[in-house]
């Protein structure tokens, strides 16, 4: 008995303080910018430019703006956890070739932006973004809002609060505590996450088309998580399952040819 004692103390013991270390460093295991600053043209981007905005919190956020041809819509484009808008160079190659506007955010603590990457610092900067494309005469009716991985919950709550022509998500997750349920289930994950872009409960308000495009074999969020944010959506609403598809190859899947058929089809 005394043994058992020893070793329960001892488990709780190692469980906490890794617990306590998961929500020390959960930041920096949920976010892998890459923070060196690339210009458009280092990546073959010409005519491709730079805009700045500063957000309410005095953050100056460099990101990349391709004006649209005349009536075609804006792609207003929040990346993934990992890399920076340079590593998107081919979002703008393959959606410029259509005529279309392309605006892909400079998170906070990305690709040499100053600030800390953060959940409430990227709903800021995405409200930020959304307003610059207004103020810059792209109608509301003309932005298509596109998330992909961690910024299809960026995406979610923005189209939540705005109106815009469509909501595109690619290998999107209902929240980013069922994310973590899947791949830390010792973790108690609903409250030591800090950031956890809870889509599902704001995907119910969204009044505009929603396509959601999910790799079958996604082992980061994993196709159930897509299906169960698309059920709580209304409609119209379209779920793409692309067979044999992951989660960091899925745009090598014509995701953007899907995209845009989407997009066409409106």
């Amino acid at each position: 008995m005394r043994n058992f004692k020893v070793f329960m103390i001892s488990f709780l013991t190692v469980y906490f303080a890794f617990n306590a270390f998961v929500y020390a460093k959960q930041r920096d295991m949920m976010y892998i910018p890459s923070v060196e600053r690339v210009a458009p043209a280092e990546v073959g981007l010409d005519a491709v430019e730079e805009v700045a905005l500063t957000t309410p919190s005095n953050i100056e956020l460099t990101s990349w703006f391709a004006r649209p041809q005349a009536e075609r819509p804006t792609v207003l484009f929040f990346h993934g956890n990992a890399g920076a808008v340079n590593h998107r160079a081919y979002r703008f190659q393959e959606l410029m070739a259509q005529g279309y506007g392309v605006f892909i955010l400079g998170y906070p603590g990305y690709g040499g932006n100053a600030g800390e990457p953060s959940e409430p610092g990227f709903h800021e900067a995405a409200q930020l973004a959304y307003d610059y494309l207004q103020t810059s005469g792209v109608d509301s009716q003309d932005i298509v809002i596109y998330g992909e991985s961690i910024g299809s919950g960026v995406a979610v709550q923005l189209a939540a609060r705005v109106d815009a022509r469509a909501l595109v998500l690619e290998a999107p997750m209902s929240s980013a505590t069922d994310v973590a349920r899947v791949h830390y289930p010792l973790l108690v994950a609903s409250f030591f996450l800090r950031d956890s872009f809870r889509s599902v409960e704001h995907i119910g308000r969204i009044d505009m088309p929603l396509l959601v495009i999910h790799g079958e074999k996604d082992a980061i969020i994993p196709l159930q998580l897509g299906e169960k944010l698309v059920e709580h959506a209304v409609e119209p609403k379209k779920l793409v399952v692309i067979e044999g598809a992951g989660h960091n190859n899925l745009s090598q899947y014509a995701t953007g040819s899907i995209a845009r058929e989407f997009i066409e089809s409106l």
